[in-house]
């Protein structure tokens, strides 16, 4: 089996084709192994919160990258004779967190009804503070989560 490490350009660029097959607009910009250090010593992470590991590329619009454990990435890597035994062992809590986003997004319809899904008996506690409180939780809640 082969190592991640041993990933060529060329097969960078299929597995994008592979998980992106109707994007031909996406082009390769470069593969990150290890997590990016800024000059003031702290980790670059992505929006999600994620290591910036995987694939790095544009997308004819943005520049975004394309996570090794992506479910996708995986299959396309053990289709192609690569140890995915790291991947698969850091996707062991995606069940989990999928549980969690699906919960946080019915938390955030929820709330989204506003005042309707108040009784008329506590109706004066939807105010600003409570949604900001809210949200603070839910983004607490599910958003920061340490799966490991």
């Amino acid at each position: 089996m082969k190592d991640i490490k041993e990933l060529t350009e060329d097969e960078t660029r299929q597995i994008l084709e592979f998980v992106y097959p109707n994007n031909k607009d996406n082009f390769l910009k470069k593969i990150s192994f290890e997590p990016k250090i800024t000059e003031e010593g702290y980790q670059q992470i992505t929006l999600g919160g994620r290591d910036i590991i995987g694939i790095e590329y544009h997308n004819g619009q943005d520049n975004c990258i394309l996570h090794f454990n992506n479910t996708r990435v995986v299959l396309w890597l053990y289709k192609n004779g690569y140890d995915i035994t790291d991947l698969l062992e850091s996707n062991a809590y995606m069940s989990e967190m999928e549980n969690d986003f699906s919960d946080a997004m019915f938390e955030v319809s929820w709330l989204s009804e506003g005042e309707a899904v108040f009784s008329p008996e506590v109706i004066q506690n939807w105010t600003l503070d409570y949604v900001k409180r809210r949200c603070t939780e839910i983004y607490n809640k599910y958003f920061m989560k340490d799966y490991n």
